[in-house]
């Protein structure tokens, strides 16, 4: 639901109240959308921290696959020239 920024201040516990039931209030300022109000589980998924690829690979179970991972030993392809 959208709200004037005068009717946002009005009625902020109302506002609150339904950020928290899972309904974003959406806060206009001159017919223009300048925030929003969210729960904050909300806006813990969105704006938590994100992690690296390097994160991301160090965390994984990589190393538990490798040794399972087999290498084709067919030999190089020869290079191609594009002039």
């Amino acid at each position: 639901m959208s709200h004037t920024v005068k009717d946002a201040k009005n009625n902020l516990s109302s506002l609150i109240r339904l950020a928290e039931k899972g309904e974003p209030q959406i806060i206009r300022r001159n017919d223009r959308e300048v925030a929003v109000v969210v729960s904050i589980e909300e806006w813990k998924k969105v704006s938590g921290k994100k992690e690296s690829l390097v994160e991301f690979l160090q965390n994984s179970p990589l190393d538990e696959i490798l040794p399972y991972l087999e290498r084709n030993d067919d030999p190089v392809r020869d290079e191609v020239s594009f002039e």
